[in-house]
C-alpha cells in the first residue's frame, strides 16, 4: 500500500511593488536642494575672494563685479607691505599654539574625572561648570580686568590663554565627558586588574579611544582662539601683540598715506585670515564629523 505525504504549503510573503522612479526623484531633489544651499553658504567665501582681487574702483562700482576684469593679485603683497599682517598672523599662530594643547589636555582630565570618578558633590559641580556658559562675558569682564591689572599681566598673552590651562570651558569640558561615558567600563576595569592607575588608564585606554573627540576639540578652540577679538582688544594695547582678528580692525581705521578706499586690501586680509581655517576642517573634517556625532550617543 503506498504511502501519501501532504505536501506543505508555502505562503509567500505578500510583494510590495514600489513604483519606478520614485527613489530616483528624491536622490535627485535632495541632491539639487543641497546643492543650491551648498551655494548660497559658500557665495560669501567666493565674493570675499573675487573683491580682494579687484581694485577699490571696481569695488565702488555700481555695476556689481563678481569676477574682476584683471586679477590684482598684488592686492595680498600689498597687504603685508602696508601693515604688520605677518607678525599679527604670527601671534595668532602663538596664542593657537598655546591654547589648543592647554584645552585638549586640562578639558579631558577634567572631563575623565567627571565621567569615571565618584566624589562629593560631583552632579552638583557639574551642574554648576554648565551653568557658567549662561553667565556673559561682559558680566565678568571689569573684575577680571582689575585681577589682571593688579597683577601687572596687562599687554601679555597671560589673560588670554591661562583659561585655556585650566579646564578649557564648560563645552569642552562637556563635549569631551560625553564621549567617555559612551566608552565601556569593562576597558578600565581591565586595566585596573592589570595593576594600571588612573592616569596611566586615561592616558593608554581612554585617550586613544578619544581621538575624534579631541580632533573635535582642537579644532573648535583654534577656530575660537583664531577669531577671538574682545579679549584681545581689551587685553592687548601695543600693536606688535595684536592677533590678526584685532589687526583686522585697525588695518580697517589706521592713517594711511593715501585717502583712497582700502576695501580690496581688507577683502584680501580677510581672504588669508580665513585660509587656515579652511585648510584645518579639509584635513581633520573626517574626525570633526566623527566626534560631534559619537559624543551625543550617551548622557
Amino acid at each position: 500500500m503506498a504511502t501519501t505525504y501532504d505536501t506543505p504549503s508555502i505562503q509567500r510573503a505578500p510583494v510590495t511593488l514600489q513604483r519606478p522612479g520614485r527613489s530616483s526623484i528624491g536622490i535627485i531633489i535632495a541632491y539639487i536642494v543641497l546643492t543650491v544651499g551648498g551655494l548660497i553658504f559658500a557665495f560669501p567665501l567666493f565674493w570675499t575672494v573675487s573683491s580682494s582681487l579687484q581694485t577699490w574702483q571696481e569695488l565702488r562700482s555700481f555695476t556689481i563685479h563678481f569676477i574682476p576684469d584683471v586679477p590684482q593679485w598684488g592686492n595680498y603683497a600689498l597687504v603685508f607691505d602696508t601693515v604688520p599682517f605677518a607678525r599679527w598672523m604670527a601671534n595668532s599662530f602663538i596664542l593657537v599654539a598655546i591654547t589648543v594643547p592647554g584645552t585638549v589636555i586640562t578639558a579631558s582630565i577634567t572631563a575623565y574625572a567627571f565621567a569615571r570618578f565618584d566624589f562629593f558633590g560631583k552632579n552638583v559641580w557639574f551642574i554648576l561648570m554648565l551653568g557658567t556658559l549662561m553667565i556673559p562675558t561682559q558680566v565678568t569682564l571689569i573684575p577680571q580686568y582689575i585681577f589682571f591689572f593688579k597683577l601687572k599681566l596687562i599687554n601679555t598673552y597671560v589673560p588670554l590663554t591661562i583659561g585655556a590651562w585650566l579646564g578649557g570651558g564648560a563645552f569642552m569640558i562637556f563635549l569631551l565627558r560625553q564621549f567617555i561615558m559612551s566608552i565601556p567600563r569593562d576597558l578600565d576595569e581591565a586595566a585596573h586588574i592589570d595593576g594600571a592607575s588612573p592616569f596611566r588608564i586615561l592616558w593608554s585606554v581612554i585617550l586613544p579611544l578619544m581621538k575624534p573627540a579631541l580632533t573635535t576639540v582642537a579644532i573648535l578652540q583654534f577656530m575660537n582662539e583664531w577669531n577671538e577679538f574682545f579679549a584681545p582688544f581689551i587685553y592687548l594695547n601695543r600693536m606688535n601683540l595684536f592677533p590678526a582678528a584685532v589687526g583686522m580692525r585697525v588695518f580697517q581705521n589706521i592713517p594711511m598715506e593715501t585717502t583712497n578706499p582700502r576695501d580690496h586690501l581688507l577683502m584680501a586680509a580677510a581672504a588669508i585670515m580665513t585660509l587656515p581655517v579652511i585648510l584645518l576642517f579639509i584635513v581633520a573634517q573626517r574626525y570633526f564629523i566623527q566626534g560631534v556625532v559619537l559624543s551625543g550617543l550617551k548622557i
